[in-house]
């Protein structure tokens, strides 16, 4: 691990409601480093506290204790300088804006001239291969297209990090297959730190460099488990003895998590 990793995490606690009898903890003293370039996922049985975790990395809700720096910044002063981009569950795309239209919106916002963000909106179509739906609208894509256009948006301004909240729960397995081999190829071509929150161990093993395992809440760092599996990642690779091997790894790990806390 380097010694300025891109995303450090520091004795990070949350607690919900505090000094009330509706007070819960969801995370507890946690310490994470990832180093740029990772693709590291956040695994843990629901209510673990991954997506706050992710959350509190992008500066949607705030710690209670502890810090976090992204890119040697505060998550307030990345987030304005748009340091990272964000994709959650939901596509979350604007209906009456077509995908060319969404996908510059970040830039609009952030005052780029639109000569600029027309090539740049073109360029990001061609990375996740949708450059023939530009004046398409949402509602005519499928939902794995959708997710591909949420994409393109939140690397619209080329960021450092990118966050991802389950952005591929809600589609079929099919997709879902064909969607991470897409997100891997993506992955490759920007070299994009990404945090990825799962609660598939077989997706976390597929698409990681690295699974980072929380305990039930509070949650904690259970463990970290490099994936040494090589890129580029194939169907060919949900076959190999390594990956079953890999997925045995981790489930030992969750499940060992899951009886020492019955026996707590």
């Amino acid at each position: 691990m380097p010694e300025s990793p891109i995303i450090r995490i520091d004795g990070v606690t949350k607690q919900f409601n505090p000094g009330t009898d509706r007070s819960v903890t969801a995370l507890a003293d946690i310490d994470l480093t990832i180093a740029e370039g990772e693709f590291v996922s956040l695994l843990g049985p629901s209510g673990c506290g991954k997506s706050t975790l992710l959350r509190i990395m992008a500066d949607l809700t705030p710690p209670t204790a502890g810090s976090v720096s992204l890119n040697g910044k505060s998550p307030a002063t990345a987030r304005r300088d748009r340091d990272y981009g964000m994709v959650f569950q939901q596509a979350g795309l604007f209906e009456w804006r077509s995908v060319q239209r969404n996908v510059e919106l970040p830039l609009q916002v952030a005052g780029v001239a639109k000569q600029e963000r027309r090539a740049k909106t073109a360029a990001m179509l061609d990375l996740v291969r949708l450059p023939e739906f530009a004046r398409h609208f949402p509602w005519q894509l499928s939902g794995g297209m959708q997710q591909r256009v949420a994409i393109a948006r939140a690397l619209s301004a080329d960021p450092k990090i990118l966050f991802m909240d389950e952005p591929l729960g809600a589609l079929d397995e099919m997709n879902r297959e064909h969607l991470q081999g897409e997100l891997l190829r993506i992955w490759s071509d920007t070299r994009t730190t990404v945090v990825f929150v799962t609660h598939s161990i077989t997706e976390a093993v597929f698409l990681s460099s690295r699974i980072v395992v929380m305990s039930p809440r509070p949650g904690r760092i259970a463990a970290s488990i490099d994936v040494d599996l090589p890129y580029p990642r194939t169907a060919e690779t949900r076959t190999l003895p390594a990956f079953f091997d890999k997925i045995t790894e981790v489930r030992e790990a969750l499940h060992g998590m899951t009886v020492a806390e019955d026996a707590a």
